[in-house]
């Protein structure tokens, strides 16, 4: 199976997804903002959001499939221009009849169409997943931003998880015992590998992001700044459909168990189920940055490549 066949197979799954039983149901709820999964996806514009006060930034959304709610939202916030693209545009041109938008663009994401920084800022939110060479496709997302790129995408917690100092400690201690040879999942462990790799029925590899990733990437291109925040989600069937406020059980069961979750990660006992990242090709203003961390984002100054640095100067 090639990746074009990979693409071709997440396509066709798109077109008969809404005519499977109950489907129909559930794709008109995603244009509603009064339900449970709404406030769910709404978590994850935060970024956006510490943005805003940015009004003449143009933002280009990457596998807004969901009918261009990335796009929708967005632009809700006072944005001039947002442009959504998906590697199918049915679902894109549904929205613009309902008059949503009027400019959308069918795009692959690993080889995108616009010019070199085309727009200010891309936003991906869990679509980078779903392309088979998704380090490809970020890189055409950096391609053609000017200024930034967004990421909300699913936490490969074998990297970000890594073993504690303490307990990485004990095990060199343990090791070091004459009587003890190490196993061959051990040998696993101390090279961050894991045997369990998640496919999707498309064929598709499941590729999770990393914060030591994504520091690598902006290193080498030579970028200044790289902000990450965790986000834990939940997700219980029917959310869809349910009414966000104080008389849902759902609501407030959902919304308790990601505050178990956070108090979780934050006593260092697992990372979050997601990885919102901002990879910043240009230096952000100082309001971006105080808003960033006011909102309990790690905002991180990176190191410039002094060798670059001399030749630009």
């Amino acid at each position: 199976m090639s990746h074009d066949d990979i693409y071709k197979t997440q396509v066709d799954n798109w077109f008969e997804d809404r005519g499977r039983e109950g489907r129909a149901e559930i794709h008109e709820s995603w244009f509603r903002e009064d339900t449970v999964n709404f406030w769910r996806h709404d978590r994850m514009y935060e970024a956006v959001r510490c943005m805003d006060h940015r009004l003449d930034l143009e933002w280009l959304t990457a596998g807004d499939g969901r009918y261009g709610l990335d796009a929708i939202s967005i632009a809700k916030m006072g944005f001039a221009r947002v442009i959504p693209t998906d590697i199918n545009d049915v679902n894109l041109a549904i929205s613009a009849e309902r008059g949503h938008f009027s400019e959308y663009y069918a795009e692959n994401l690993e080889n995108l169409s616009f010019a070199d920084e085309s727009f200010d800022v891309t936003f991906c939110k869990e679509a980078l997943h779903h392309c088979p060479r998704a380090p490809r496709a970020l890189s055409e997302m950096l391609r053609v931003s000017r200024h930034a790129v967004v990421l909300v995408e699913p936490r490969d917690r074998l990297i970000d998880g890594a073993m504690p100092n303490h307990k990485m400690l004990l095990r060199k201690l343990i090791n070091r015992l004459p009587f003890i040879k190490m196993s061959e999942s051990d040998v696993s462990e101390r090279f961050l590998l894991d045997g369990k790799p998640i496919y999707e029925p498309s064929g598709n590899f499941v590729y999770s992001i990393s914060s030591r990733e994504l520091e690598k990437m902006a290193l080498g291109c030579n970028y200044p700044v790289l902000a990450l925040k965790g986000l834990s989600d939940h997700y219980i069937q029917g959310c869809e459909t349910e009414v966000a406020d104080e008389t849902s059980a759902m609501f407030s069961k959902i919304k308790s168990r990601i505050a178990e979750l956070d108090d979780v990660c934050a006593r260092g006992g697992q990372p979050t189920s997601h990885l919102m990242a901002i990879i910043f090709k240009t230096m952000p203003d100082e309001r971006t940055i105080a808003r960033l961390q006011q909102s309990g984002w790690y905002v991180k100054l990176l190191t410039r490549n002094p060798y670059l640095e001399a030749v630009a100067d």
